[in-house]
């Protein structure tokens, strides 16, 4: 059974300030004996304390830690009764430390996607700081065979090249690994002291000092920072994976080294009988600092790698693809016209990805798609990532063409790992320049993503070269997209929004039972713009939510007018893709409402089949909405493919059937289907594109409930809205 939250608090207190007390006491000669033994006896206590009132998660290595300190206050406080008690005590003590550390040096640092094939070029670098390792354990060993040869050894004599090797070791933990927390440097600082302590006494002759002797305060203050160590909130996950796997930069690492080469000398210098020869020493360390030169060596070449190297992907970064594209001048011949190509890829879906599971995943697939470019590529060229989800390929002669390295890298779902597998369908745009000996950099890059910008455009997934011609095209699009900004700014020198209404009418009375909200845009320079100009740049720059939010804005004005007028007519507005997956949506829709004191069953919201909206995208919102009276309408039904799955998936009330579906040449068969489903579901059906009498009647004799189009009346300001249609 678990403590009282009170009595672990007061346990914790009691230990923390009797640690403080002690070591007080152990600076005051005639206090330094029993404050020494109780700091030692708290020191063993504070672990179990710490663990039950911070609930550490490796409890397992906090209770060998109690162990290891168990053994040496056994060996403080009866070591000089019993000296050889106290000495094995020690030992036992100091072993099972060792095996503490062990298990610190034993986390590995889990390799990333794409982070392997690096790895594994830098095995050698995990040889030489093993060589280090077995030159300095050789040398301790030989140190020690050698001291229990002579014929004057005293046992203590055996512990301090043990105790230096452990203390370098341990320093060299704390200085090679990133994440370490305030309890476990807590905990390696005292252990540290601790074996100093040992080391001197060692040296001194006489391993067990008396509790009196000054240096017994180096042993209090060792003790206390352990006692800290055990009580610190951080405590909980001291030992965990996350705190000793993440390593510093390679340059670090290197820093770490630095506890290492010192030993040979100091093993040099403990005064100890029957030493190695001096020589000896001098030649492990010789050969140490060879090593600690090499790793560094090797830790020089990774960070100039690193630096040309993404670090999530491992593929280029933009330093790597300056090099890739200079290798790729100077490999030029005289009178070659094209050296290359280099291509700009945008991962059209890598938002949803995000979106729906988040961005961990979307990294997973970053490095996989890195992973199949480089493999599409091959030794023909080089894949960079320049930033976010964007790829860029320096293809020498020889190389794939663009479009067959992406059917290769996407004709297939990419597979993902991590909590749960699962296939991501991805697609990617691309633009792409010839390069020439005189091409620069910058230049062709800019000229790519011309042509990225017009495969965006144009036909999603789909790979274009540059021209000349896009530029301009490209640059007027960019401007057009400013001056929108400007605009839902307010600068009056960009132009305005307006909107204007279309009658929706009741095929059987001609009734004027609402209307759609269209929205204009007067350009200063270019004159009325329709929203087929700029809808597409507002939605791809990010502006299509905030334009979406104006039209609401306005269109419920207007119907709330209406209404003040005692006309019952419902208004339309169109929800593109930004909207939809916006989270706000439900809260922008009643806000707009209230502000205008629109009664909600008086708004009918219209959404467009949409091949790249996520599944989940506006189902909740829209659902709300259904639940407060707001009408969901799906326009621009049978043009698409998902129509049906919308049906089922979205409140849907009123089909707006497309031209192409409502025209005179389609099939009776098709549209009786249609109506028939729509009636089965109970959901009202409105033909759009009508422009004559005997299409109204054609229409009207399939049972479709309402109609809209040129002969019911253009789209006109709100106040020029007819009530009914003459027939």
């Amino acid at each position: 059974m678990t403590p009282p939250t009170g009595l672990r608090r007061a346990a914790l207190v009691v230990v923390g300030a009797g640690a403080a007390v002690a070591l007080v006491g152990s600076l005051v000669p005639a206090t330094r004996a029993p404050a020494v033994v109780l700091i030692s006896v708290l020191a063993t206590l504070a672990p179990a304390v710490g663990a039950v009132v911070h609930r550490a998660t490796r409890p397992v290595v906090w209770a060998l830690v109690t162990v290891m300190l168990t053994g040496w206050t056994l060996s403080i406080g009866l070591g000089t009764r019993w000296p050889v008690f106290g000495e094995a005590a020690q030992d036992v003590g100091t072993l099972v430390g060792a095996g503490i550390v062990v298990h610190m040096f034993a986390q590995h640092v889990r390799s990333r996607p794409g982070e392997r094939r690096a790895r594994r070029r830098a095995a050698w670098v995990g040889r030489a700081d093993l060589a280090i390792l077995v030159v300095l354990v050789g040398l301790v060993v030989a140190q020690v065979v050698t001291t229990a040869r002579a014929d004057d050894a005293a046992p203590s004599a055996y512990a301090a090249p043990a105790d230096l090797l452990l203390i370098a070791l341990v320093l060299r933990l704390l200085l090679s690994r990133a994440g370490i927390t305030t309890s476990l440097r807590l905990f390696i600082t005292g252990c540290v002291l601790a074996g100093v302590y040992d080391v001197v006494a060692a040296s001194s002759g006489t391993r067990l000092q008396p509790l009196q002797a000054p240096i017994s305060v180096l042993w209090a203050v060792a003790m206390a920072l352990l006692v800290a160590a055990a009580l610190q909130p951080s405590m909980a996950v001291a030992f965990s994976p996350a705190s000793l796997r993440r390593l510093r930069p390679e340059s670090g690492r290197v820093l770490g080294l630095v506890a290492l080469a010192p030993v040979p000398l100091a093993l040099a210098l403990l005064p100890a009988p029957g030493r190695l020869p001096l020589l000896v020493h001098v030649a492990a360390g010789a050969l140490v600092s060879a090593l600690v030169i090499v790793r560094g060596a090797g830790a020089l070449l990774a960070s100039e790698g690193h630096a040309a190297r993404d670090p999530l992907t491992r593929l280029a970064n933009r330093r790597g693809l300056q090099i890739a594209f200079d290798h790729l001048l100077i490999a030029a011949r005289p009178g070659d016209t094209e050296i290359g190509r280099l291509a700009l890829l945008d991962l059209d879906d890598f938002k949803e990805v995000n979106d729906t599971h988040g961005h961990e995943t979307g990294d997973l697939l970053l490095c996989a798609v890195g992973e199949r470019l480089s493999a599409a590529v091959g030794a023909t060229g080089t894949v960079a990532r320049s930033g976010g989800d964007e790829f860029v390929l320096v293809l020498r002669p020889g190389a794939p063409p663009v479009p067959d390295v992406l059917a290769a890298a996407f004709g297939q779902p990419v597979q993902l790992g991590g909590m749960a597998q699962r296939d991501v369908v991805v697609r990617c745009s691309a633009g792409w320049v010839p390069l020439t000996p005189a091409s620069e950099l910058p230049l062709a890059l800019a000229d790519a993503d011309i042509a990225l910008y017009a495969s965006k455009g144009a036909a999603r997934g789909t790979a274009t070269r540059f021209d000349p011609a896009q530029r301009e095209a490209v640059l007027g699009q960019l401007g057009l997209g400013e001056d929108l900004r400007r605009v839902l700014r307010g600068d009056p020198a960009a132009g305005e929004l307006f909107l204007l209404f279309q009658p929706l009418v009741e095929l059987r009375t001609r009734a004027v039972v609402g209307c759609e909200a269209l929205v204009r845009w007067q350009h200063p320079t270019r004159g009325v713009l329709g929203p087929d100009t700029f809808l597409p740049v507002a939605e791809l720059q990010g502006h299509g939510a905030a334009v979406d939010t104006w039209v609401l804005d306005q269109a419920c004005a207007a119907a709330a007018q209406w209404s003040a007028q005692g006309t019952r007519r419902t208004v339309s507005v169109n929800l593109g893709r930004s909207s939809l997956v916006d989270p706000d949506l439900a809260v922008r829709v009643r806000a707009a409402l209230a502000t205008h004191g629109l009664a909600a069953d008086r708004l009918h919201l219209e959404i467009t089949e949409h091949d790249q909206l996520p599944p989940e995208a506006g189902v909740l919102p829209l659902q709300e909405l259904a639940e407060l009276g707001v009408r969901v309408s799906l326009d621009d039904f049978g043009t698409g493919y998902t129509s049906l799955a919308y049906l089922h998936r979205y409140p849907v009330t009123l089909l707006k059937l497309d031209r192409s579906v409502t025209g005179p040449d389609t099939s009776a068969e098709l549209i009786a289907g249609i109506t028939g489903l729509a009636g089965a579901l109970g959901i009202e059906v409105l033909a759009e594109g009508v422009e004559s009498e005997e299409q109204h009647a054609r229409l009207l004799a399939f049972g479709i409930d309402a109609g809209q189009g040129w002969l019911y009346g253009a789209p006109v300001p709100a106040e020029q809205l007819p009530a009914a249609v003459a027939t």
